[in-house]
């Protein structure tokens, strides 16, 4: 079976290289501290594992709305006003997967092929892959320490 040029031309994660190497080194004996996947390195708590077992039996088992449950995008903006003095409504809300899944559907959505996405570094190493395959151009813009990483 042929790929797509576009994902044939994208190179392999470093981000799970190096987790392999961790769990490599870590099964070898070796003390490690894992920077790769940003995993915990402990087991869930009990009460999470319990509010899915409990989620489960209830049948809580079928596709969600995208953006997110509306109990939760409220519990978000509750969360949001108390601790961050913010006001959004859950209709401003979107839940996803985590932060990765988020920047690649908006990359998705607003690059076109030859467009320059500008990347302060440092960055996630994934970045740069998500633009390359929307067909733009990542550009670096090195950041320094001595001013907090600001462009």
């Amino acid at each position: 079976m042929k790929l797509a040029k576009r994902i044939v031309e994208i190179e392999p994660s470093i981000t799970l290289a190096i987790t392999a190497r961790a769990k490599k080194m870590k099964a070898e004996g070796e003390r490690v501290i894992n920077f790769g996947a940003g995993e915990p390195d402990f087991d869930s708590p009990g009460c999470v594992k319990q509010a899915a077992i409990q989620a489960i039996n209830s049948g809580f088992t079928k596709y969600t709305p995208v953006s997110g449950i509306s109990e939760l995008k409220t519990a978000i903006c509750d969360k949001l006003k108390k601790d961050n003095g913010l006001d959004y409504s859950p209709d401003q809300i979107v839940v996803s997967c985590g932060a990765k899944h988020s920047l690649f559907s908006i990359i998705q959505v607003l690059c076109e092929e030859g467009d320059e996405v500008i990347i302060p570094s440092p960055y996630w190493v994934s970045y740069p892959a998500m633009v390359k395959l929307a067909g733009a151009q990542p550009v670096i813009a090195r950041t320094e320490m001595g001013n907090n990483f600001k462009l």
